[in-house]
């Protein structure tokens, strides 16, 4: 009868003191800090007046989703290593190409953007505004059915920053897909048609259709957009190219080194 008692109370001592001296579950490990980048773009559009003249354009390419994109903080205007500050002329890399486009015949240059970030994935990384959208739609001829939709912008803003609206404009976002990194460019060119666009709703072979008899043919547009939506796996250090019959892009994505 001791013998049982003695066992009981040496087994009931054994799990209390197992149970208060038990090591306290780990804390989670705290995620590690995002990896910073630099990244750079020159966006330019081909002067050549028969440019995209073999292309048959959509009256309506769609424009990129502004309103939701990341506006840059001003160059220097909150401090070092801020996410999506805009960085001065000291820090951009692609002057060279720059100058190239300016004396080229056959290139304009129209934005030359840098700006600091942090990485995320690409489902929660946030899109940078690229260039300054209008606060209305483009002046034209043609039936409010197929005139495209700007996105919206107050005009107010963009006046009070000194800014204008530029010929192109549109968003990138640099983000990550497993190891690699892929950066997306949504950009639209305000310019003078080239060809017979395809109204919203029809077919390009409607479209290219000669008008029946007795009906009157579509009056073109006064200002036509252009789309480039196009993403790719970039490599840091390594220029990118993202080309369109008539604009295109340079991208330089550089490492930061905190």
């Amino acid at each position: 009868m001791k013998t049982y008692l003695a066992a009981a109370v040496g087994l009931t001592l054994l799990l209390t003191a197992t149970a208060q001296g038990a090591a306290p579950a780990p804390a989670a490990a705290p995620a590690p800090n995002p990896n910073w980048y630099n990244v750079e773009v020159i966006v330019f559009r081909s002067l050549d007046p028969n440019a995209g003249s073999d292309e048959t354009w959509p009256a309506d390419p769609g424009t990129p989703d502004w309103t939701t994109a990341q506006a840059l903080n001003p160059p220097n205007s909150v401090g070092p290593a801020v996410p999506f500050q805009a960085l001065s002329p000291v820090g951009e890399q692609l002057g060279e190409q720059w100058n190239r486009l300016r004396r080229s015949k056959s290139y304009e240059p129209v934005l030359h953007v840098t700006w600091t970030q942090p990485i995320a994935e690409q489902a929660a990384a946030p899109a940078v505004r690229i260039g300054v959208a209008p606060s209305v739609a483009p002046v034209a001829t043609t039936a409010p059915a197929v005139t495209p939709a700007a996105p919206a912008l107050t005009g107010a803003a963009a006046a009070a920053a000194g800014l204008q609206p530029t010929p192109i404009y549109g968003t990138a976002k640099l983000s990550t897909t497993g190891p690699y990194l892929h950066l997306d460019l949504d950009l639209v060119l305000q310019g003078q048609p080239i060809k017979t666009v395809v109204p919203v709703g029809a077919t390009i072979n409607a479209a290219l259709m000669a008008p029946a008899a007795g009906t009157a043919a579509a009056v073109a547009p006064a200002v036509q957009l252009y789309r480039l939506k196009h993403g790719m796996r970039v490599n840091g250090g390594k220029a990118a190219y993202f080309d369109h019959p008539l604009f295109g892009a340079i991208v330089l994505v550089t490492p930061v080194r905190h």
